[in-house]
């Protein structure tokens, strides 16, 4: 199936095959993993942390918090447990997340999330947003597994994880 979805301006020329999520207003933007979001800094003693990633929506289990000690993996149901027995919270649609860790991080420690932004579509033409905001999106069926990108500037190929949550909602890469 594919549908005429709206993108979100100033993203210069976008070739087909381009991975596409959605941001917060609903316009499809390029898909993208996030390695490394501040969420604060540790100072020895707050053990509770919150803040709001910035490119939400996100993928459900795909988020990651850790101060280098200790690590929080999400269970894909909006829970955070670390490693250490912290726990926390994600609300994928908002990208407001909590963590409380066992242990106070270290004083100046870097408490960071990872994640990935919610898969919503693969574009199916080239688009320059410069001249149209808005372009034809496979939601679901087949794609030809050869052209599939992730990024604009230097876009890759796929991971296998990225391969197969497009499976898990309907988009078969062959």
């Amino acid at each position: 199936m594919i549908v005429s979805r709206k993108l979100a301006s100033g993203l210069g020329e976008l070739p087909v095959g381009l991975i596409l999520s959605r941001d917060q207003a609903g316009a499809a933007v390029p898909y993208e993993a996030v390695a490394a979001e501040a969420i604060g800094a540790g100072d020895g003693t707050d053990k509770t942390f919150s803040a709001t990633l910035a490119k939400h929506p996100v993928q459900p289990g795909s988020v990651a918090v850790s101060d280098g000690v200790e690590d929080f993996a999400d269970d894909g149901l909006g829970r955070l447990t670390g490693d250490a027995g912290g726990s926390g919270t994600i609300n994928y649609a908002t990208g407001a997340v909590a963590v409380e860790f066992h242990a106070a991080p270290a004083n100046a420690a870097p408490v960071e999330a990872a994640y990935d932004r919610q898969f919503s579509g693969v574009l199916d033409e080239a688009v320059d947003t410069a001249l149209s905001g808005a372009g034809l999106v496979i939601v679901h069926g087949s794609v030809r597994k050869d052209v599939l990108k992730v990024g604009v500037s230097a876009p890759a190929a796929p991971s296998a994880a990225l391969l197969g949550r497009m499976e898990d909602h309907g988009i078969w890469p062959v």
